[in-house]
C-alpha cells in the first residue's frame, strides 16, 4: 500500500536537484517524519485514507516502471537509503559543490512514466489517485517560483527548465481530464445551461484543484527570464486555452456522476488569466501586444457557450499597462489609464496603475535615446497630483489610492536626474551648433540652459516638501495620535503617506549633481538636518537617518569645488557618521557603516590633486590617512563591509598621481593591494583601472621603465585601451615615436585576434602622431600621413572609435609644421580644408599652427606664405574665434620674417601691436622679439615706447595692466 507513496517521494527527491538549495527537503523530511510517527501510516486518519485510496492498482497503461513496482516490498530499506542520500546531499551542499545538470534528464525520465492518454476505464478512484500524485509533484517544483523563491537561487536556464517540467505534468493532468470527459460524451445528449451571472458559482475556499495547478505553472512562466524563455507566453496561453475547453465540456455535460472531478476543479479564475497577461507583458516577441489585447477582450466579452468566465479586474489592466510601459509606448499607457480613471467596465485605477505609467515616463526620460522628452518630470508629477487628489477626496480612506514611497520616489528620481540630462542636451546642442556654424543660436542655448542650472534639484526639494505636507494633513484627518500609527477611528486601511529617508537621499543626490557647487552642498546639509529634525519630532521609523544620507552629503562636498575646505568638511561629516553608525548592529545594511563613505572622502581629496598645487603631496597624504582610518575601524569592528577595496586604493593613488613622488607611492600601494588580496581581501584585487592609474602615475613621474614592466606583466586578455593609451602618452611626452608606433601595431594585432578592448581609437593615433612631431625622425611627415590615413580608413570601414577629430588633424599639422618638407604651409592649408570636408571644424589652435608654419617659410616662398598667414588671421572673426597671445606672436614673426618692405613692415606691426594691447594679450616675449629684430626708431613707431637700450625699460611690469590681462604669460605680482 505504500508503493505509490514511495514513488512520489522518490520523484520529489529527484526534483530537489533543480537548484543548489534545500528547497524540497523540508516537505519530504516532514512526510517521512509523519510516516514514522504513525507506524508506517502517513499523517492523520483522513490523509491515511486518502493515501490508501491512492494505492489502488491503476490500469496497466498507468503502471510505473518495473524499478518503481519493487518499492512496496523494500520500503524500510528504501527509507534508510533516502535518509543517507539526504545526508550526502547536505554534505555536498555545505562543500559548495555544483550538481550535475543531467539530473534534469533523470527527472524527465521518471515523469514520462505518467501517461499522456488514458485508455477506456471507469475507475475514477484510480484517476483521482494519479491526479493527486501529479499535483504533489507540481507543488514541489513550484517552490522555485513561490513566495519564498529568493531563498532558492537558481540560474535562469534551470528555472525555465523546471517550469517546463511542471508544465509537462499539468499537461498530463489535463489529458486525464479530457479523457474522462471524452468517455462520458460519447452518445450522451449535451445540455446548454444559462446561469445567473449575479449568483456566485463556487465558494471562495482555496483547494488544490487542476485550475490551481495550471495557475501555478502560468505563474512560473510569468517569472521566467524573457530573454531565455521566448516561448513562455505561448505555452501559458496554450495551457489556459486547454483549461477553458475542458471547463466548457464539463459545463455542457449532462451526466457527471461517473466523473472523478467537479466543475470547480477546472473552472479558470481571474488569477490564471492575469498570469498569462503578465507573461505577454514581459514577453519580447513582436506580437505580444496583439495577443494580450485579444486575451483581455476575451475576458471582457460574454460567452456564447453559457459559461461566465471571470471579467478583467485591475490586475488585468495593470498587466496591460506594464506591457505598454515595457515597450516605451507612453501614449498608449496614458490612454488606458485615462479610461480606468473614468471607471470603464466598473474597474477603477489604483496606485499601481499610476505608478506603472510614471515608471514608463521615467524610463523614457532616463534613456539615452533620441525620444527623451524633457517635460516628463512635470507630466509624472501631474499624474501623481491626480492620484493624490483622488485620495484626498476619499477622506484618506481609500487604501488602493494611497501613494507609496515608490510612487513619490519615481517623481523625485526624475527631477534628481534632470540637471544631469540637461547638461547632456547642452553638450549635444553645442556639438550640433559647431557643425552648422550657428554661433548665435549656440550662445542662446548656452544661456537658456545655464538659467536652468539646479532646476531639477529645486523641484525635487519642492516635491519633498509636498510629501511632508500631505503626511501632516493625513495624520490630522485620520486622527493619528502617535508615530506608531494609532488613531481614533477606523480608516479602512493601514497605509499612510509618510516621507522616508530615501526621499531625502534622492533629493540630496539631486543637489550634489546639480552643478551648483558649494551652494548645492549646503542645500544637502540643510536636508540632512531637516530629516533628523522630522525623525525626532514624529518618530517615524521610515525617517531614521542612515549612512546613505551622509554619503550623499559627503559626495556633494566632494564635487562642490576644488578648495581644500570642502574636502575637510567632507571628512568632518565622516566623523559624524562614525559616531552614529560605526558600532551599529542593525539588520538594515543602510544603517551600518561601509567603505562607501570612506571612498567618497578619499575621492574628495583625489579631486583636489592638481599639478599646479604648490604642496602637491597634501591631497595624497590626507587620502591615505582616510584609508588607514578605514583599515583600523575594520579591525576593531570586524565589519567586512568596511574593509578597503580596490576603489579605496585606486582613489588614494589618484590623489598621489600629481605629487613629486606619486609614481613611487602608487607602486607601494599596488604592492599593498596584492598583499591584502593574498590575505583574503577579495575586494582588494587590483583591476585594470587601478593598474592604469599606477601606470599613469609612473608616466607622469618619469618612471617609464616601471610603467612598461607593469604593462608587460598584464595578460593580453586583461589589457584595455586605457592602458595602451597611457603608455602611448608616456612615449608621446618623451618623443619616442618608434616605440609609440610599435605599441599601436600591437594593439591592432590583438584587436584582430579578438581582443576588442585593445582596438585603437582616435586618441591612440593622435598620441602616435604627436610623438612624431616631438621626435627627430627625418621621415616623420610621411609616417604621420600614413598613420592619419590609416585612422580615417578604419573609421570608414565601420570602426566608430576612430572617428576623425580636430585634434587628430591638428596633430598632423604640427608634424608638417616641424618637418623639413618644402612648401609645408601649403600642406597645412590643404589639411585644414580636408578637416572641414570630414565634418571637423578648425579651432584657434589650427589657425595658430598654420600661421606659425607660414612664419617659417623658405626664402623662395615668402610672398605666398605671407598671404596665407594674413588670410588665416583675417578669417578668425568669420570663424567665431578670437586671437590670443600665440596668434599675435606668430603673426609678428611672420611679418618680421616674410615682409621685405621696411615701411610696410612697421605699419603692419604697429597695427598688430595696437590690436594685441587692446585685447590684453601682450606678453614679455613679444616685446623682446620686437626689440631684438627692429631698430630703436622702428620699435618706438611700433609700440609708442622709446627704447634707450637698457633692459629695465623693456619690462612688461612698467606697461599698463590692461595690455596683458589676458596674456598666456601674465606678469607676476
Amino acid at each position: 500500500t505504500m508503493s505509490c507513496l514511495v514513488s512520489r517521494r522518490l520523484v520529489a527527491s529527484r526534483l530537489r536537484t533543480i537548484s543548489n538549495s534545500c528547497c524540497f527537503n523540508t516537505l519530504i523530511d516532514t512526510r517521512l517524519h509523519r510516516w514514522k510517527q504513525n507506524d508506517g501510516t502517513y499523517g492523520n486518519e483522513k490523509s491515511t485514507k486518502d493515501w490508501r485510496c491512492a494505492a489502488v492498482s491503476p490500469p496497466s497503461q498507468l503502471s510505473l516502471s518495473s524499478s518503481f513496482r519493487t518499492f512496496h516490498s523494500n520500503t524500510p530499506i528504501l527509507l534508510a537509503q533516502r535518509e543517507q542520500r539526504h545526508r550526502n546531499y547536505q554534505s555536498t551542499h555545505r562543500q559548495g559543490k555544483s550538481y550535475n545538470r543531467n539530473n534534469f534528464s533523470q527527472i524527465q525520465e521518471h515523469l514520462h512514466n505518467f501517461p499522456s492518454q488514458l485508455s477506456t476505464t471507469k475507475n475514477s478512484t484510480a484517476l483521482a489517485a494519479w491526479h493527486r500524485t501529479a499535483m504533489e509533484l507540481v507543488m514541489d517544483v513550484s517552490k522555485l517560483w513561490g513566495r519564498h523563491r529568493q531563498s532558492n537561487p537558481t540560474s535562469p536556464q534551470q528555472f525555465y527548465r523546471a517550469v517546463l517540467l511542471a508544465n509537462d505534468l499539468v499537461s498530463k493532468v489535463l489529458s486525464i481530464r479530457e479523457s474522462e470527459l471524452d468517455e462520458e460524451v460519447g452518445g450522451i445528449e449535451l445540455q446548454s445551461i444559462q446561469r445567473d451571472k449575479n449568483k456566485p458559482r463556487f465558494n471562495s475556499e482555496r483547494k488544490l484543484t487542476t485550475e490551481l495547478l495550471a495557475q501555478t505553472v502560468a505563474l512560473g512562466f510569468s517569472r521566467c527570464d524573457p530573454k531565455i524563455s521566448s516561448d513562455a507566453a505561448y505555452k501559458a496561453q496554450q495551457l489556459l486555452d486547454r483549461l477553458e475547453e475542458i471547463n466548457i465540456k464539463h459545463h455542457r455535460l449532462k451526466n457527471k456522476r461517473n466523473l472523478s472531478f467537479k466543475e470547480q476543479d477546472v473552472f479558470p479564475t481571474a488569477r490564471i488569466y492575469n498570469h498569462v497577461l503578465n507573461c505577454w507583458s514581459r514577453s519580447m516577441i513582436s506580437d505580444a501586444e496583439k495577443h494580450a489585447t485579444a486575451l483581455l477582450s476575451r475576458m471582457a466579452s460574454p460567452r456564447t457557450e453559457g459559461v461566465a468566465f471571470p471579467r478583467p479586474d485591475i490586475f488585468s489592466y495593470n498587466n496591460m499597462l506594464n506591457l505598454y510601459a515595457s515597450r516605451g509606448d507612453v501614449s498608449a499607457a496614458e490612454a488606458l489609464l485615462k479610461k480606468l480613471e473614468e471607471s470603464e467596465n466598473g474597474v477603477t485605477a489604483d496606485v499601481y496603475s499610476y505608478t506603472i505609467v510614471m515608471n514608463a515616463m521615467q524610463r523614457r526620460f532616463l534613456s539615452g535615446k533620441g525620444d527623451r522628452y524633457m517635460k516628463d518630470p512635470q507630466r509624472a508629477e501631474e499624474l501623481l497630483a491626480r492620484l493624490v487628489r483622488k485620495y484626498e477626496e476619499s477622506g484618506f480612506t481609500e487604501g488602493k489610492l494611497c501613494p507609496t514611497s515608490v510612487t513619490f520616489g519615481t517623481v523625485l528620481s526624475m527631477y534628481a536626474a534632470a540637471d544631469r540630462l540637461r547638461k547632456e542636451n547642452l553638450s549635444m546642442n553645442q556639438s550640433r551648433s559647431w557643425l552648422t556654424r550657428n554661433v548665435e543660436s549656440s550662445t542662446q542655448r548656452i544661456v537658456s540652459d545655464v538659467e536652468y542650472l539646479g532646476w531639477g534639484a529645486e523641484n525635487a526639494e519642492r516635491v519633498l516638501e509636498w510629501i511632508i505636507g500631505l503626511s501632516e494633513r493625513e495624520r490630522r484627518s485620520r486622527g493619528i495620535d502617535s508615530a506608531d500609527g494609532s488613531h481614533h477611528h477606523a480608516s479602512g486601511h493601514d497605509m499612510f503617506i509618510r516621507p522616508c529617508v530615501q526621499h531625502f537621499v534622492t533629493t540630496s543626490h539631486a543637489w550634489a549633481n546639480s552643478g551648483k557647487g558649494i551652494e548645492g552642498a549646503k542645500r544637502c546639509e540643510s536636508l540632512k538636518n531637516r530629516n533628523i529634525s522630522l525623525y525626532e519630532s514624529t518618530g517615524y521609523a521610515e525617517l531614521r537617518p542612515n549612512v546613505l544620507l551622509f554619503g550623499s552629503l559627503i559626495d556633494a562636498y566632494a564635487k562642490a569645488n576644488e578648495e581644500e575646505e570642502s574636502a575637510e568638511h567632507a571628512e568632518r561629516l565622516l566623523d559624524e557618521a562614525e559616531n552614529l553608525f560605526l558600532h551599529s548592529h542593525s539588520s538594515n545594511p543602510n544603517e551600518r557603516l561601509s567603505n562607501i563613505v570612506y571612498n567618497q572622502v578619499i575621492d574628495a581629496w583625489s579631486r583636489r590633486s592638481s599639478p599646479k598645487r604648490e604642496a602637491g603631496a597634501l591631497p595624497g597624504t590626507r587620502a591615505e590617512n582616510v584609508l588607514r582610518r578605514m583599515m583600523y575601524n575594520f579591525r576593531i569592528t570586524g565589519n567586512e563591509h568596511m574593509r578597503p577595496d580596490v576603489i579605496s586604493y585606486t582613489g588614494v593613488m589618484k590623489a598621489y598621481i600629481n605629487s613629486p613622488a606619486g609614481g613611487e607611492k602608487a607602486l607601494e600601494l599596488l604592492d599593498e593591494m596584492n598583499d591584502e588580496y593574498m590575505n583574503g581581501n577579495r575586494g582588494a584585487k587590483p583591476d585594470t583601472k587601478a593598474i592604469s592609474v599606477v601606470i599613469d602615475a609612473c608616466i607622469k613621474n618619469g618612471l617609464s621603465t616601471e610603467a612598461e614592466r607593469l604593462f608587460s606583466d598584464i595578460d593580453d586578455s586583461e589589457k584595455s585601451i586605457v592602458m595602451f593609451n597611457t603608455i602611448l602618452t608616456g612615449y608621446k611626452n618623451e618623443g619616442r615615436c618608434h616605440e609609440a608606433e610599435s605599441v599601436l601595431r600591437r594593439m591592432i594585432t590583438l584587436s584582430d585576434e579578438g581582443y576588442a578592448n585593445c582596438s585603437p581609437n582616435t586618441l591612440s593615433y593622435y598620441l602616435c602622431i604627436v610623438a612624431l612631431s616631438k621626435g627627430k625622425d627625418e621621415e616623420r611627415a610621411t609616417r604621420g600621413r600614413i598613420l592619419f590615413n590609416e585612422s580615417i580608413q578604419r573609421y570608414r570601414g565601420g570602426d566608430s572609435s576612430c572617428e576623425p577629430s580636430t585634434d587628430l588633424f591638428n596633430a598632423l599639422a604640427q608634424v608638417f609644421s616641424h618637418s623639413d618638407m618644402s612648401c609645408r604651409e601649403n600642406e597645412v592649408l590643404t589639411l585644414l580644408e580636408e578637416m572641414e570636408s570630414n565634418g571637423c571644424t578648425p579651432t584657434l589652435e589650427s589657425f595658430n599652427i598654420l600661421i606659425h608654419t607660414c612664419s617659417r617659410a623658405e626664402a623662395n616662398n615668402t610672398r605666398n606664405a605671407l598671404q596665407i598667414a594674413a588670410s588665416a588671421y583675417n578669417a578668425l572673426d568669420a570663424a567665431g574665434l578670437t586671437a590670443d597671445s600665440v596668434t599675435y606672436m606668430s603673426m609678428i614673426r611672420a611679418i618680421l620674417n616674410l615682409m621685405n618692405d621696411s615701411e610696410g613692415k612697421v605699419q603692419a606691426l604697429a597695427a598688430l601691436f595696437k590690436k594685441c594691447c587692446e585685447g590684453g594679450f601682450l606678453n614679455q616675449h613679444m616685446i623682446n622679439i620686437l626689440a631684438q629684430d627692429t631698430s630703436s626708431d622702428e620699435f618706438q613707431s611700433i609700440t609708442g615706447m622709446s627704447w634707450s637700450g637698457r633692459s629695465d625699460a623693456l619690462q612688461i611690469e612698467s606697461l599698463p595692466l590692461e595690455w596683458s590681462q589676458h596674456s598666456t604669460s601674465q606678469r607676476k605680482n
